[in-house]
C-alpha cells in the first residue's frame, strides 16, 4: 500500500513537469494521431490510437522505444479495472512519460511526452 502511494505520487509530480517540444520519438507504424502536441512544453507531445489488443500495443512501442534507445525505468498500472499503465523511460538525461489506455479491444490509446530536464 505505501509502495502505491508512493509511486502515485512520483508520476503526479513528474506529469506537472513541463514537456519538451523536441521529438525524438517518433509515432510508430500503424499510429493514429488524434492530436499533436502544441510544441510550447505544456502538453503530450503525441495522443491518438492503434488498432491492436492493450497487450499486443505496449510490446509494440516496447520494441520501436528500445530500438530508438530508450531504457524503461518504471511501470505502473494505476487502474487494472480499465487498463491504464503509465511508464517512465530514460536515454541519457531525458524522461519520456507513456500513458496507455484501452478503448475496444482491438485499439489502445497512447499518448507520450519527453520531459524537460530542470537540472541543466
Amino acid at each position: 500500500m505505501k509502495k502505491n502511494v508512493l509511486l502515485f505520487l512520483l508520476f503526479s509530480v513528474l506529469l506537472t513537469c513541463p514537456v519538451r517540444g523536441a521529438d525524438p520519438v517518433p509515432p510508430p507504424e500503424g499510429f493514429s494521431s488524434r492530436a499533436e502536441g502544441a510544441g510550447d512544453g505544456t502538453t503530450w507531445r503525441h495522443c491518438g490510437t492503434v488498432e491492436l489488443t492493450y497487450a499486443a500495443a505496449k510490446r509494440n512501442f516496447d520494441l520501436h522505444l528500445r530500438k530508438l534507445g530508450w531504457t524503461k525505468y518504471q511501470t505502473v498500472e494505476f487502474d487494472r479495472i480499465h487498463w491504464k499503465t503509465l511508464e517512465l523511460w530514460s536515454n541519457g538525461r531525458e524522461r519520456l512519460l507513456v500513458q496507455y489506455w484501452r478503448e475496444d479491444p482491438s485499439l489502445t490509446g497512447i499518448s507520450w511526452g519527453v520531459m524537460g530536464d530542470d537540472r541543466s
